[in-house]
């Protein structure tokens, strides 16, 4: 990834935790054990993948504690089932924490990790790369932006869950959260060609929106910094309230399409669907 397309989000870490503190301390009892889009998640055992989430992140970023080896296939299949297992051993574990000690655990670490994210030189060599958008290295701000779509989209399946959704559907958070997002968008597309210099849209509609324009040039696509509507190959458009639902694995393609306009090249416009910007 290029320095060209720095994207800054460390600074909505601190008003994020804040907001999920805040909700987690005016949940209801019944409400820890709410179903949500993340599958087989209950809201208790989305409360405890952030604390797991956190706490990894501690030990890697400041005591260089990484565990284990990770998985033994460099593949991404072999990624995602690493990543699985690691997510449903600690919510198994988390069983027995109460939802009283998932809120102190949290008050406790999330802080500390926003810190170590802060502190990251921007263009140095994260210790993870973004596997999503299809990189064996990635610069840390990239990494950190990562970081962000993760604590977002999973305090918003929370949310989702318990009907609290309006504190996050902000510009200020979910405007980045979606651009982090597109910047997976020219490895979905990759063995999808288009003339040269063509240009596709996709547009995240409503007031807390965003749109991502790409131009195919030279065999390869590329995000462009604007763009327009006009003399577009292929342009998608969905709502903000399906977008991060969609891109997160928590509703399918075919479940939405008829919330959805497709324009332009139907394989292109349809393939802007897929886009998955989570190890799942």
């Amino acid at each position: 990834m290029q320095p060209s397309s720095f994207l800054k989000t460390v600074h909505l870490f601190m008003p994020l935790h804040a907001s999920l503190i805040q909700l987690l301390k005016e949940l209801e009892p019944a409400d820890w054990d709410q179903p949500t889009l993340a599958k087989d998640w209950r809201v208790k055992d989305i409360v405890a993948h952030l604390l797991d989430t956190t706490i990894r992140g501690i030990a890697v970023l400041r005591d260089k504690h990484f565990g284990d080896n990770g998985p033994s296939q460099h593949d991404y299949l072999s990624l995602v089932q690493y990543i699985n297992q690691l997510n449903a051993n600690f919510i198994e574990t988390a069983k027995r924490f109460s939802p009283a000690l998932l809120i102190e655990f949290l008050e406790l670490t999330g802080p500390v990790h926003a810190k170590l994210l802060s502190d990251l030189d921007p263009f140095e060599k994260a210790v993870f790369s973004v596997a999503w958008a299809g990189e064996n290295e990635s610069y840390n701000w990239f990494h950190v932006a990562r970081e962000y779509t993760e604590k977002y989209h999973h305090q918003l399946q929370i949310r989702e869950a318990v009907g609290k959704t309006e504190a996050l559907m902000t510009a200020e958070f979910y405007a980045p959260f979606m651009q982090t997002f597109f910047l997976g968008l020219p490895y979905l597309l990759k063995n999808h060609p288009a003339p040269n210099e063509a240009v596709v849209a996709l547009e995240v509609a409503g007031s807390n929106g965003a749109i991502c324009y790409l131009q195919h040039k030279n065999g390869q696509w590329q995000i462009l910094q604007d763009w327009g509507l006009n003399n577009l190959y292929a342009r998608t458009v969905l709502p903000a309230d399906i977008a991060w639902k969609l891109f997160t694995k928590g509703i399918s393609p075919k479940v939405i399409l008829p919330m959805v306009t497709l324009e332009g090249n139907q394989a292109l416009a349809t393939q802007m669907l897929n886009l998955i910007a989570v190890v799942a």
